[in-house]
């Protein structure tokens, strides 16, 4: 689903941001993407996606992501960003979520059954309707999915995504995200959301990918951990 080979970026050709980097995601796969401030994880997401540039090849679903296909590969691609209030720019949730569906050409009645599906696999048919500025941290963060939903990705990519909730929304998060069968890079601090979530751990460092394995082995150990300026999940530092 993801294939990269020796990519790397920098906002000038002295300094990279990622010096070069190889990655393979296999379809299905649940991945958490970890690493401390700086270390690379939002701009490798948006490398992606095609938002920045890159040296070197990124593939996704087989594509080349290189201008002539950006189009394409952004078909396959559901980016939930760090800032709800950044994704969710139309008057209501409705509005929101039926925005790609219809930039896809698609019938009043497709459109419809869209969002319909996308608010019942987010829990969140009551909000249908709702004034975006209205709704709270949490709401917005899982509308913010549901717009992602409807388009009906291959690949789900997250920023961030349970930054600012509290415990209730966060565990519906995490419950949304675990019902999700569509593969998933999730890019986070949040180490017991990644546990909860993810089979696979990535943790990046200086660029770079400093450890790539089963979530569990690597979020339980705490000197590969530390090393990368990092602690245990909460619920390892409690045993």
């Amino acid at each position: 689903m993801i294939k990269i080979e020796n990519a790397s970026f920098g906002y000038d050709k002295e300094k990279k941001i990622i010096p070069g980097l190889s990655l393979h995601i296999r379809e299905g796969e649940k991945v958490g993407l970890i690493g401390a401030n700086g270390t690379g994880k939002s701009t490798l997401l948006k490398m992606l996606t095609g938002l920045v540039g890159h040296e070197g090849s990124i593939k996704v679903c087989g594509l080349e992501v290189e201008k002539k296909n950006l189009a394409e590969v952004r078909k396959s691609l559901g980016f939930v960003l760090q800032d709800s209030d950044s994704q969710l720019f139309m008057p209501t949730v409705y509005d929101d979520i039926a925005c790609g569906p219809r930039n896809y050409g698609m019938s009043k009645e497709e459109v419809e059954a869209c969002v319909d599906e996308a608010l019942e696999r987010t829990g969140i048919s009551h909000l249908k309707y709702k004034e975006n500025y209205k709704m709270s941290g949490g709401e917005k963060r899982m509308a913010c999915i549901a717009t992602i939903l409807a388009m009906k990705p291959r690949i789900i990519l997250m920023d961030e995504p349970s930054i600012a909730l509290d415990p209730y929304n966060r565990r519906n998060l995490i419950n949304n995200l675990n019902e999700l069968p569509e593969t998933k890079l999730i890019a986070s601090h949040d180490l017991d959301m990644i546990l909860d979530t993810c089979d696979r751990v990535i943790l990046m460092n200086h660029g770079g990918i400093y450890a790539d394995g089963p979530a569990e082995e690597i979020l339980t150990n705490q000197q590969l951990l530390e090393e990368c300026h990092l602690e245990l999940p909460f619920c390892y530092q409690r045993r």
